[in-house]
């Protein structure tokens, strides 16, 4: 069994193009966009249950977006010391145990608490995958290889809200045992990665790194520390629009006095719009680079945004309008982990990856909040989505500005 598995792992991680370990790798992140989201899946059960009010199932979303902004710092900090491939295999273990334990939660405590322990783990997760996904490709390859494998994500969400509205009749703890069950099964798959981190003898070792390294003080030196603090900003103000989108562009149809499965189709059209952006963008950012494709994409994105409170008086034109958005803002977001690969050296790029998740969940945890607010205040639809294409365009501004001084630090 031990010499199949060496096999496995040495064709899949000695090819020179390892699509193998990418599909690996794309097959954790969909997890991870599954997990991440399988509470808005099932809130309605979940809330009758446990006997949660809406304040309740908010805290539960905010605990595993915190958990995942805590995970991405702290164990990201650790991958740079210990290694990607062991945080991966204990982040993930850790995930799917903490998934199973949420089967069983009585109480609403014990539910946001296992709740926050899972988007810890799965931080750490992507904070040590995306590092060591890139390091096993050159890097004229690196944004494109990037960018694929988190298209999982966008389609672990479409596909787990599939599955979800198959067994949804099975009772929502059900999904969990699940999910989690499915999780701990990617450990033996995860067992295939290698370790990129300083190995003996890989092509994409990089140069020794300082003593100091895993720090996240170095993350801002060196010359790092304007492009770490924009770079911050953009996917925080994207993320913000992202997630604002995702959790109250179906509500906000249906308010509007569309049917609930209208309302069911306009999600479904912005992730899918997103993978289908992100994988067009994989073809430009080749021949372009990744900086003017997604700060294009983006911008692009803040007109269709803006323009979406208008597009509400009829079926048609909303759908268009929302998979148009998808497909540039959600595509285009897709495409900031291999931004923030860009951004720091090897040895210190797991928590460079880290930290500009924990900033840019901070914007997705923010980003339903202020929605919320803005409904609460009965701004006008049309309004409303102006007010929410401002920071997208913010975003843009400051990928072009990150991507100008990139420039400058790279020598010709």
């Amino acid at each position: 069994m031990e010499v199949l598995r060496d096999t496995v792992r040495d064709a899949v991680n000695r090819s020179p193009r390892p699509w193998g370990l990418l599909g690996v790798s794309f097959a954790l992140v969909m997890i991870d966009g599954y997990d991440l989201f399988i509470v808005s899946f099932v809130a309605p059960l979940i809330a009758t249950d446990l006997h949660l009010n809406f304040a309740s199932i908010g805290k539960v979303f905010a605990a595993g977006l915190a958990g995942s902004m805590v995970g991405g710092l702290v164990l990201g900090h650790i991958a740079d010391r210990v290694g990607r491939r062991p945080t991966v295999l204990v982040s993930l273990a850790t995930a799917g145990v903490a998934t199973l334990l949420c089967s069983q939660a009585s109480s609403f405590e014990a539910f946001a608490a296992l709740r926050f322990l899972t988007g810890l783990a799965l931080g750490g997760l992507l904070a040590a995958v995306v590092p060591l996904v890139a390091e096993h490709f050159p890097p004229q390859q690196r944004s494109a290889a990037v960018t694929t494998m988190f298209i999982g994500y966008p389609l672990g969400a479409v596909v787990g809200g599939a599955i979800t509205a198959l067994l949804i009749a099975h009772g929502w703890r059900n999904l969990f045992i699940g999910a989690g069950s499915v999780t701990l099964l990617l450990v033996s798959i995860a067992l295939l990665l290698r370790e990129t981190l300083h190995a003996p003898g890989s092509s994409v070792r990089e140069a020794s790194p300082p003593r100091s390294r895993g720090s996240l003080i170095i993350l801002f030196s060196e010359g790092r520390f304007w492009t770490s603090v924009i770079a911050s900003f953009a996917i925080f103000c994207l993320l913000l629009v992202a997630y604002l989108l995702n959790s109250w562009t179906p509500l906000i149809a249906t308010r509007s006095g569309f049917s609930p499965q209208t309302a069911a189709w306009c999600g479904v059209l912005l992730n899918l719009g997103g993978v289908v952006g992100a994988l067009c963008s994989t073809l430009l950012v080749a021949r372009f680079g990744v900086f003017k494709v997604v700060t294009s994409m983006i911008a692009a994105g803040s007109l269709a945004v803006a323009s979406l409170g208008y597009l509400y008086g009829s079926v048609g034109a909303l759908y268009s309008g929302i998979a148009v958005i998808g497909l540039l803002v959600i595509g285009g977001q897709q495409n900031a982990p291999a931004i923030s690969v860009q951004l720091y050296p090897q040895h210190m790029r797991s928590a460079g990856v880290g930290w500009q998740f924990a900033a840019g969940r901070f914007g997705s945890i923010l980003g339903p909040i202020l929605g919320g607010w803005l409904l609460a205040a009965s701004v006008p639809v049309n309004v409303l989505f102006m007010l929410v294409a401002i920071p997208a365009l913010l975003s843009a501004g400051a990928y072009a500005l990150v991507g100008l001084l990139r420039q400058r630090q790279i020598p010709s």
